[in-house]
């Protein structure tokens, strides 16, 4: 085999490999909130722990299934139609913000206490949770 024909199955076998991991990656299974275990906090607790060292509050919660329990301080609904809860903390500025998987089966309140389970996504001048479900106190 000439040096060109090795340089062209090298870079076959690099395209081979690189497509293989896409399509794995573009394929896997999307985790299911419902299938996770969780960590029980306060809405409160959680931000405290995000503010006071974020480093070692990501260690804790980050990419984890999470359930916070607090109030509802604000509802919103986001570009892609989900319903969008801000939980209320110790914090006058910053607060948890959790982005509905699925419509609520029940309408939500201004002021209502609920426990919101979700995946973590980290601190971004609040704490945000993704897919999350309502399981209503």
């Amino acid at each position: 085999m000439s040096k060109k024909n090795i340089l062209i199955a090298a870079i076959l076998m690099i395209l081979v490999v690189l497509g293989s991991l896409a399509l794995y990656i573009f394929f896997k299974p999307h985790r299911s909130i419902e299938n996770e275990a969780t960590v029980t906090v306060s809405a409160d607790s959680l931000m405290a722990a995000y503010t006071q060292d974020e480093a070692a509050a990501n260690t804790v919660y980050l990419d984890k299934a999470l359930v916070v329990s607090g109030e509802i301080v604000e509802l919103k609904t986001n570009q892609a139609g989900q319903t969008v809860v801000i939980l209320k903390t110790g914090d006058p500025v910053s607060g948890i913000v959790c982005t509905i998987k699925e419509k609520p089966a029940k309408p939500l309140q201004i002021g209502q206490q609920v426990l919101i389970k979700g995946f973590c996504s980290g601190f971004i001048a609040d704490v945000v949770l993704r897919d999350c479900q309502i399981m209503i106190k």
